[in-house]
């Protein structure tokens, strides 16, 4: 391989080329030597400013120092009056609009948990939470200290975290009966997901302060628009508990001291046990002058007469007319409804011959007896708000001949 070039072996030599000592590189006293790559014309030093672009420069450097200033002011007084918008100021009692937004949404949850208990719980409950299948909601007493003053779990009778859990899991979370008529109603066993749920605990748990308006959908394009209705929550936020109070029991069975399934409520044949009567023979009555047959809804979800006898069947005669004066003393929703079995044991059945839902008072119905050939073998009076006729709310209609 040939040796490595630095290129100085190609340049030609001169041939009268002398070697210069070092000597003669040291600089001589007195002698000039102009190096002009060392050193640049008079124009590089020339600043060439003017009086007034001097001038202008500093009035723009001080502009420029206001507006920061400004800036820095302006964030700084901003940053208080918007943490007091806010916040508000709790010494002036001002409310500010975090807490406004939080208060909006919970009235919004509220009114969303009213439309699903009416939908899912007065059924059992009562529309106004005074209970009937199920246990009242709206006793002072279960409802004292549900929630803090700050507004989370209590310990009171039905705080939210008890309500949860019975709604996850049922009844049987109350009394442990795994046969109890309250299912389970939040997912996965229920149909209720977890947002409805707190919309449905919001709602139990709201205080008497909290009101809304409730608009109530008509239909039909004639029909006009219905008054907004204004509804407020149960709790009373200034109960307190007397002395002498009786402390709220663990666990609730219906006033009757039966649930479904027990002995006690009547079945498909009219048989019941001791404590009950059947109505006397039919005597006949006529459309002019119909025979009257007085009876009683209950609390305890049964059919009593004015006595408070239970009765368990009627006995009537084919053709005769029948005026029923049912007084529902329940306070809550009851119905009554005359058809076979099958119909009504279904909650919430229609047929030809009812009383529709009501809450209190008396209210009659007029029937013509069919023949016995042409009516079900198997007639009842019963009704059939959901839950009621599971409790025993029924009775037989014997047709004689």
């Amino acid at each position: 391989m040939a040796e490595d070039k630095s290129g100085r072996e190609l340049t030609p030599r001169q041939s009268d080329e002398v070697a210069t000592p070092d000597g003669s590189l040291t600089p001589v006293d007195g002698e000039h030597r102009d190096v002009e790559r060392f050193s640049a014309g008079p124009q590089a030093h020339s600043v060439g400013l003017t009086e007034e672009r001097s001038a202008q420069i500093v009035r723009q450097s001080a502009n420029a120092r206001n507006i920061v200033f400004l800036g820095i002011l302006l964030i700084a007084l901003f940053i208080p009056i918007y943490w007091f918008y806010e916040s508000g100021i709790p010494a002036l009692g001002t409310e500010g609009r975090m807490a406004a937004t939080v208060e909006d949404q919970y009235v919004t949850d509220v009114a969303r948990g009213y439309e699903l208990y009416l939908a899912n719980c007065a059924a059992c409950h009562g529309e106004q939470g005074q209970g009937g299948v199920g246990p009242p909601l709206n006793d002072q007493g279960k409802l004292y200290n549900a929630l803090t003053p700050a507004g989370d779990a209590g310990t009171g009778h039905l705080n939210p975290n008890y309500i949860d859990n019975v709604l996850t899991v049922g009844g049987r979370y109350v009394c442990g009966n795994p046969d109890s008529l309250m299912q389970a109603w939040k997912d996965p066993a229920g149909p209720l997901n977890y947002r409805q749920v707190e919309e449905l605990i919001a709602w139990i748990t709201a205080s008497k302060d909290v009101v809304f308006e409730r608009h109530i959908q008509t239909h039909g394009g004639d029909a006009a628009p219905a008054e907004p209705e204004m509804i407020s929550g149960w709790r009373d936020p200034n109960y307190t508990p007397g002395p002498d109070d009786t402390p709220v029991p663990d666990c609730w069975t219906n006033p009757g001291g039966t649930t479904a399934g027990n002995s006690g409520t009547s079945t498909s044949t009219g048989t019941t046990d001791t404590g009950t009567t059947a109505t006397p023979p039919a005597t006949g009555g006529t459309p002019d002058n119909p025979r009257v047959i007085a009876l009683d809804a209950t609390a305890a979800l049964k059919f009593t007469d004015p006595d408070g006898t239970v009765v368990p069947e009627i006995v009537v005669q084919p053709g005769e007319t029948i005026e029923f004066q049912v007084d529902n003393t329940a306070g809550f929703d009851h119905d009554f409804v005359i058809g076979s079995a099958e119909e009504v044991s279904v909650p919430n059945a229609e047929t030809d011959v009812a009383i529709p839902k009501w809450q209190s008072g008396v209210q009659t119905l007029t029937w013509t007896v069919p023949a016995a050939a042409d009516a079900p073998a198997d007639l009842q009076f019963a009704c059939t708000v959901p839950g009621h006729y599971a409790a025993g709310m029924h009775g037989n209609i014997v047709i004689q001949g």
